[in-house]
């Protein structure tokens, strides 16, 4: 009896010994035509017969609840888009998808075939390439159809999954009629605590409906579409459950030199070069983000860097374009914008201009720059809440003398461009304004000492009135000229007559009052909103000295 209960026994370990060998050895002789039809209807019948699957080999452990899928490319058929666009059904943007492998754990090919409700533990995806290719659609964009989740509930049930990792991503996005692409190599993501189902759909608190998701993206490079500009992140990073982005530098750097922009430019336009660190989005509401409704965020925040504007005057104005002022450009925008705040520290600013009289470069700058920027935002209920954005900074000018700025931007009368702005500039030596005056205005400044410049402004879009206080003591200059040899040379009889007779060697005058003067100044179509203000700050500023 007991050698045959023995017999029995060795022929079940037997029979289960081979039946792990068998499913663990053979894999997928049973199974794989079923997946890869399963796959291919799930694909094609989601997006309306548009695209398609193709998959090189399945292979499986089924001992352990493992697939992997080898070569998967997910493409869209051009006969089928050609018909939907005929149609006015097809949308602006198609994709192609390809990875080397995708490995889901926690699932047998039994499950995959007929479970509902599926949950898994781990889906990796390696190199996926992604192209997305943009149309320019000439009818109005079809509304959204069925949800993602009511597509996966048909198929599926719900679906989900603990881990998502996708490892060395390259996404390129094509758009149709443009030769420019943007192009992000080496993208990961990792997504956690997946959910799928008509729960979850609506349910802002998950990022892709993920509980938490990390993206990081290093050493992004995109060429802008006037091939003026390189756009360059050093490294992007999403913590999706934070509802942070972070970007550890950014910078908008020219790819031409100010050597060279008379050059190549044809007609005038201001060259920037901008390089911020450390930038921060708090409270980014993604749903809106990627359904491409908008950007909202709580705050922003910007800890250093650079910004130059330069504009060379060499170079002729050509076909004069429509100036937008800053709350103008804002309205401008396809994309609804909402920023409550944006806080930026230690910022150094530089306006710098070339003069076609003494083809010289002037510069001003704005040194060790903190700024509060609040209310930044295009929605009308927003604007119905609060009709003003408002910027405040605090500077060192020409890194001397303190100084405190303001503006205030009329969001209700954008379309008017009203807009005000105050200053107060402490006092500082005047030889440091010789950076700008000798190359601009062929005037040295030999000696002064500025005690106090106040600034009053109020404007719209096309003037500006203000009240202008400038004190300021024993004002000594040097009228200057361009000589042979493209130097600037003194002009002594005009500096005689301009120190003793023309000038006032101080404001006030001894015994007198400090007041302030009117200053006025009609903005010409084709200069920009900062001339403005400089311009109305030059009239009362002119005034004051006796120019």
């Amino acid at each position: 009896m007991r050698k045959k209960i023995l017999i029995a026994g060795a022929a079940i370990i037997v029979l289960i010994v081979g039946a792990l060998f068998y499913f663990k050895f053979r894999k997928l002789d049973d199974f794989e035509p079923q997946i890869k039809a399963k796959l291919q209807k799930i694909v094609h019948d989601a997006s309306g017969g548009l695209y398609y699957l193709r998959v090189a080999k399945v292979n499986a452990d089924v001992v352990n609840s493992r697939i992997i899928l080898s070569q998967v490319q997910i493409g869209y058929d051009s006969v089928v888009y050609n018909q939907m666009r005929a149609n006015k059904q097809a949308p602006a943007d198609v994709f192609t998808i390809r990875l080397q492998s995708l490995a889901l754990d926690g699932l047998s090919p039994a499950d995959l075939i007929s479970k509902r409700d599926i949950r898994l533990n781990i889906l990796l995806l390696e190199k996926p390439a992604v192209h997305v290719y943009h149309h320019r659609l000439d009818y109005e964009r079809p509304k959204k159809g069925q949800s993602v989740s009511s597509m996966v509930e048909k198929e599926l049930g719900s679906f989900g999954l603990n881990v998502l990792n996708l490892k060395d991503v390259d996404f390129v996005y094509h758009s149709e009629g443009s030769k420019v692409q943007t192009v992000l190599s080496n993208l990961n993501v990792s997504l956690k605590d997946i959910l799928i189902n008509g729960e979850t759909e609506a349910d802002t608190t998950r990022f892709l409906y993920a509980k938490d998701a990390t993206i990081q993206l290093k050493n992004f490079r995109h060429k802008t579409a006037d091939s003026l500009y390189t756009l360059k992140l050093d490294s992007i990073t999403v913590l999706a459950a934070r509802n942070e982005l972070r970007i550890k530098s950014a910078s908008l750097q020219p790819r031409i030199s100010k050597e060279n922009y008379a050059k190549v430019m044809k007609a005038r336009q201001d060259r920037y070069d901008i390089d911020v660190r450390d930038v921060v989005l708090e409270d980014v509401r993604w749903w809106t983000l990627f359904g491409q409704d908008g950007v909202y965020a709580g705050r922003a925040t910007i800890k250093g860097g650079n910004l130059e504007v330069y504009s060379d005057r060499t170079i002729p104005l050509g076909k004069s374009k429509k100036v937008r002022y800053p709350h103008q450009q804002l309205f401008q925008s396809d994309m609804a914008i909402g920023i409550r705040e944006i806080k930026v520290k230690n910022m150094d600013v530089t306006f710098m201009e070339r003069s076609p009289e003494t083809m010289q470069r002037g510069k001003i700058t704005f040194n060790n720059t903190s700024a509060t920027i609040s209310n930044v935002t295009n929605i009308p209920s927003w604007v119905a809440k609060n009709g003003m954005l408002r910027i405040d900074a605090d500077t060192r000018f020409m890194n001397e003398g303190r100084l405190k700025a303001g503006f205030r931007f009329n969001l209700k009368r954008q379309k008017e461009g009203v807009f005000s702005v105050y200053a107060d500039l402490g006092p500082m030596s005047g030889l440091t304004l010789n950076k700008a005056t000798m190359p601009l205005a062929a005037v040295k400044v030999r000696e002064a000492k500025v005690n106090r410049l106040r600034v009053d402004i109020n404007g719209d879009y096309n003037k500006a009135n203000g009240k202008i206080l400038l004190t300021y003591q024993d004002l000594k200059v040097d009228v200057l000229k361009k000589g042979k040899d493209g130097t600037l040379k003194k002009r002594g009889l005009i500096t005689f007559i301009a120190n003793n007779f023309k000038l006032h060697e101080r404001n006030p005058k001894e015994g007198e009052k400090a007041r302030a003067l009117d200053a006025h100044y009609a903005r010409p179509p084709e200069k920009s909103f900062f001339t403005l203000i400089w311009k109305t700050i030059l009239a009362g500023v002119k005034e004051s000295v006796g120019m």
